[in-house]
């Protein structure tokens, strides 16, 4: 079972985190998403934890890189496969991708399954 919270910005992110690790989760089982895979890499390296990818699309992604680049982002299929495979409930699911859609961060901790 994982736990999700959704918040504001990198202050408040580092209080989820700094929480989790408190509660005895560790930095491998404790992921950031963001509507910008940027934004996730920032914040998980600045805690050393792992970011995952999200969709996302700009206008200015024109191209061959920018083909390049939406190859290898995620699809809205892929992230709720992705949010499945670390234990996301299907009832946040639906809060998790409206979040995200509102610039919101996501962590999500969890134990590893065994």
């Amino acid at each position: 079972m994982a736990v999700l919270k959704s918040v504001e910005n990198g202050v408040q992110a580092k209080s989820v985190i700094e929480s989790f690790i408190a509660e005895g989760y560790v930095r491998d089982h404790i992921h950031v998403f963001a509507n910008s895979n940027k934004r996730a890499e920032d914040i998980a390296d600045f805690f050393n934890v792992d970011a995952k990818a999200t969709a996302e699309t700009t206008e200015n992604d024109k191209g061959v890189l920018a083909a390049i680049k939406n190859f290898f982002q995620m699809t809205p299929d892929d992230l709720h496969h992705q949010l499945a495979n670390l234990g996301v409930s299907e009832q946040e699911h639906a809060t998790a991708k409206d979040d995200l859609e509102a610039g919101k961060i996501l962590i999500i901790a969890h134990h590893p399954r065994t």
